[in-house]
C-alpha cells in the first residue's frame, strides 16, 4: 500500500500544504472548527465533506457552499474522487492522490484559461463583503466608475490651476504695489 491518500493544495498562496485522509469523514471550509481549514475568503465556512465509502473511496458532497465545488472543472453536488482528480473548493484547486489500486486513465492534468472566451460558463460572483470598503452602487462599475474618476481628476487639475492663478495675481499685485 503506498500510503494513505492526501488532499494537496495546489493553489499559489497556499500551494505545497498537505493533508492527509486516515479518518471517514472530513469537514472542509474556512471555518476553523472545520477538520481540514482552508483559510481563504472563496472558500464557505463549512464548504464541503469528504466521504469514505465501505470500499475506502473518497467522494467530495457540497454542503450548498456560495462559489460552489468542481471536480476535474465540472460542478458536483456529489462525486466519487479518483487518483489525481483535481477539485476547486471555491477559489482553492487541490490535488487528490490516491492510493495505486484507484488510478485511473487520467494521465495529466491542464488548467487552461482563454481571454478570448467570454461564452463560457465561469460565472464570477461579486464578493462584496470581502471589501474593505463595504460594498459599492452598481451606477458606480464599469464605464459610469471610470467617467466619475476622470471628472473627479480633471475638477481637481481645474482647481489646483486656479488657485496657482490666483496666487499669482497676488504675487504681482504685492510687487507692482511695492
Amino acid at each position: 500500500m503506498a500510503g494513505n491518500p492526501k488532499l494537496i493544495i495546489l493553489s499559489e498562496q497556499l500551494r505545497g500544504q498537505t493533508f492527509e485522509l486516515t479518518a471517514d469523514q472530513y469537514s472542509v471550509g474556512r471555518a476553523e472548527d472545520c477538520d481540514i481549514c482552508i483559510p481563504d475568503p472563496t472558500m464557505s465556512g463549512h464548504h464541503c465533506d469528504l466521504r469514505r465509502d465501505g470500499d475506502g473511496v473518497y467522494s467530495v458532497v457540497d454542503l450548498e457552499s456560495t462559489n460552489g465545488t468542481r471536480v476535474n472543472g465540472v460542478r458536483v453536488q456529489s462525486q466519487r474522487l479518483n487518483n489525481s482528480d483535481i477539485m476547486q473548493i471555491g477559489g482553492v484547486e487541490v490535488l487528490f492522490d490516491s492510493h495505486e489500486k484507484f488510478v485511473t486513465s487520467v494521465l495529466s492534468t491542464q488548467t487552461k484559461i482563454n481571454l478570448e472566451d467570454t461564452a463560457g460558463d465561469l460565472n464570477v460572483q461579486e464578493m462584496s463583503n470581502f471589501s474593505p470598503f463595504g460594498s459599492r452602487s452598481s451606477a458606480l462599475q464599469g464605464t459610469e466608475k471610470s467617467k466619475w474618476v476622470t471628472i473627479a481628476i480633471y475638477g481637481g487639475i481645474g482647481v489646483l490651476a486656479a488657485a496657482v492663478l490666483v496666487a499669482i495675481v497676488v504675487l504681482i499685485v504685492k510687487i507692482v504695489g511695492s
